[in-house]
């Protein structure tokens, strides 16, 4: 109930009243998770990146109000872009989407009903907080979005490459088995066992990407790899990397303080 109550009232929020909600919570959450934002300093810093941490905080809060909205069918200004590159996929061959915590990235999984017909298998990790992670559950399930914990996937990943549906997974979170990549300058876990094990049981893989540019919400289809291909996992981490150096301020830099 509690989170439901917040969700209310941040969505009907104005605009400019976000932006004052935050400045009025960000010092006390700065108190509670002082170690957090060290992290977070240390991370831009290490990554010769002139950008504070609350920026991050900032965005995190912005894109995570408008990612509520439109989980709650509200209307959000957003655009598609290179739609062309997923247009023959969809319904030929179950597809992997994969992306990183950037932008509002909650809409991601969402985004993909405009797209298809076929059921979406969103891979999840559990939060610690057993009642936000129930409520999250409630709002990204539709009847065309089914809720896969990553500790579920080795019994639907058949089944989803035989049916032809999709899987939705972020290549910067699991509790599955991940491999460190030079990203920055820093050691970064990608989980990217999954979408490689799909891709050569017959699934493409898509890269694509949220962000947002001033008020309104870009989703943008990056790469297409076609079944069973030769992929270079250095040449994934790298256009990931690429998409944090053009968006630094909208990437999740705390997700890794708070998988530690």
């Amino acid at each position: 109930m509690l989170f439901r109550t917040l969700a209310f009232i941040l969505t009907h929020l104005p605009s400019f009243l976000e932006r004052v909600v935050f400045e009025l919570f960000y010092p006390i959450y700065l108190i509670e998770f002082w170690k957090e934002k060290k992290y977070v300093a240390e991370r831009l810093k290490s990554a010769n990146l002139q950008i504070k941490p609350k920026a991050v905080y900032k965005n995190l809060f912005l894109n995570g109000v408008d990612s509520l909205r439109f989980l709650q069918n509200k209307e959000i200004p957003l655009k598609f872009e290179n739609s062309y590159l997923v247009k023959d996929e969809i319904g030929k061959n179950p597809i992997v989407f994969m992306s990183i915590h950037l932008g509002a990235f909650e809409m991601l999984h969402r985004s993909l009903e405009h797209l298809t017909t076929s059921t979406v298998n969103l891979v999840v990790s559990e939060f610690r907080n057993a009642k936000l992670d129930e409520f999250l559950t409630s709002l990204r399930a539709t009847q065309k979005i089914r809720i896969a914990k990553d500790y579920d996937v080795p019994k639907i990943l058949k089944n989803a490459i035989r049916s032809k549906e999709i899987l939705a997974v972020m290549a910067d979170q699991s509790k599955g088995k991940a491999e460190n990549f030079k990203i920055l300058g820093d050691d970064v876990p990608l989980f990217l066992d999954l979408p490689l094990t799909a891709n050569k049981l017959g699934a493409s893989i898509v890269l694509f990407i949220t962000f947002r540019k001033k008020n309104e919400h870009i989703i943008r289809f990056e790469r297409v790899y076609a079944p069973k291909s030769e992929i270079d996992k250095k040449e994934i981490a790298k256009i990931l990397e690429n998409w944090i150096l053009k968006y630094p301020e909208q990437w999740a830099w705390n997700y890794g303080y708070i998988k530690r």
